[in-house]
């Protein structure tokens, strides 16, 4: 497995993304380490899940990271609650993707 260390314009506000055909990751570098360790292990979850719908998805990956890194899993929560990761959740929601 590949890890792409990206800057904030090139992702945001996405906080990091799978690859699974390149078995690749990408993080955004400009985040606290604790956050990228969750993120490291709820991307790679990723590479390897095969559910269609988008949103168990995200609750298993969460899961997975959460249960290794608790503390980046709750710093990662409060980070989202910017104004553009909530226009990108809600965006998300409404067209199911």
């Amino acid at each position: 497995m590949i890890i792409d260390y990206k800057n904030k314009e090139e992702l945001a506000p996405k906080f990091g993304r799978a690859f699974p055909k390149e078995n690749r990751i990408e993080i955004r570098k400009d985040l606290p380490q604790c956050v990228i360790n969750f993120l490291i292990i709820h991307e790679k979850y990723h590479l390897t899940d095969r559910t269609k719908f988008w949103f168990w998805r995200e609750i298993k990956a969460n899961y997975f990271g959460a249960k290794n890194h608790p503390f980046g899993f709750l710093f990662c929560c409060v980070l989202s609650l910017s104004f553009s990761r909530l226009k990108f959740y809600l965006n998300r929601i409404l067209i199911n993707h």
